[in-house]
């Protein structure tokens, strides 16, 4: 069976390939604005993407089907503003900014690193 992977994960998320794993395994690697096609024997199969520490929800995929990958929008502008943060703080000696920036990014980490990819049927 084959599903069709594409990627439109935008600057943020553009630094580096994805991995696209089918049921728990490596399947390949999925670069910013690329298409990939999984190949899997099964009728259906659980579908995820990762870079480094930060993945996606599972999905439930079936032959043909076509799955696109994104940027969860929660979590982007946290990730902004968190380095701009610290950016500022370390500029202009305010000890708030870096206060801000680290929670902003203590966040982004801790509960934005499970669902950082939001991985959905076209």
């Amino acid at each position: 069976m084959k599903v069709q992977v594409s990627r439109n994960t935008g600057a943020l998320g553009g630094l580096s390939s994805l991995k696209v794993n089918v049921n728990g395994s490596a399947q390949g690697k999925l670069g910013n604005n690329n298409e990939f096609i999984a190949v899997f024997p099964e009728v259906t199969a659980e579908m995820t993407v990762n870079q480094s520490f930060f993945s996606s929800n599972s999905l439930t995929v079936h032959d043909g089907d076509h799955v696109e990958v994104t940027l969860n929008k929660k979590y982007s502008p946290l990730s902004v503003v968190g380095l701009l943060g610290i950016i500022l703080g370390g500029l202009t000696k305010a000890v708030l900014f870096h206060v801000v920036g680290l929670i902003c990014l203590f966040i982004v980490l801790t509960i934005g690193s499970k669902n950082w990819f939001i991985i959905k049927k076209k």
